[in-house]
């Protein structure tokens, strides 16, 4: 459910009634990230969470593999980062670069706290190791309508399920700008949505 940009401006941060999380469809809204995610809770077969080596490209569609990325869990020297394995069409484009091999932090802009809030959502998501399903919103310059983000960010795990060692996620860039070029550049203010657990 999109809200009007007034309301984001008065500084609401998440919906007043965000639909129940017992609804993965009505929760997501977005019949592409909603295919991913039943994508990972089908290789989930009895498990916490599936592997990696369980994600297999071929399988999803080639309208949703554009919009996948899949990033690798980093835990050194006290902290949780985030480094870049695969990095679908939709996202690079918005950044203007191709990040893989790269870490989150180094490489997503720090543009109107963007960064620290989607270190954030992974970082939530892998101390949780329950799939998570957040939106967010982008004021572009000289746009009224904000641009709406969903995204879905997945646990995989080599351990049966005990340690989150990478992610597979999905992006939706929801705005009629996405369907042309455009970039984090034009981005002036952002505000969170819903950020909600997904059932395993």
């Amino acid at each position: 459910m999109l809200r009007r940009p007034d309301d984001l401006e008065n500084g609401a941060a998440v919906t007043s009634n965000p639909p129940s999380a017992g609804d993965p469809a009505a929760v997501i809204g977005d019949a592409r990230l909603e295919s991913i995610y039943r994508y990972w809770r089908g290789k989930c077969a009895g498990r916490p969470m599936p592997s990696r080596a369980d994600i297999d490209p071929v399988e999803l569609s080639a309208a949703v593999w554009p919009l996948t990325m899949i990033l690798e869990v980093v835990r050194a020297t006290g902290t949780v980062r985030f480094r870049y394995r695969r990095v679908g069409e939709v996202f690079w484009r918005a950044t203007g670069r191709e990040p893989t091999g790269q870490f989150l932090d180094e490489s997503v802009p720090d543009i109107a706290g963007y960064r620290q809030y989607v270190v954030g959502v992974y970082r939530e998501m892998v101390e949780r190791r329950q799939p998570l399903y957040t939106q967010n919103f982008f004021f572009l310059n000289g746009q009224r309508e904000p641009m709406q983000v969903k995204r879905v960010s997945l646990p995989l795990s080599s351990d049966g399920g005990a340690t989150v060692d990478m992610i597979l996620a999905g992006h939706v860039f929801d705005h009629e700008s996405a369907e042309r070029d455009w970039a984090l550049s034009q981005v002036n203010q952002m505000k969170e949505g819903d950020r909600i657990f997904l059932p395993v």
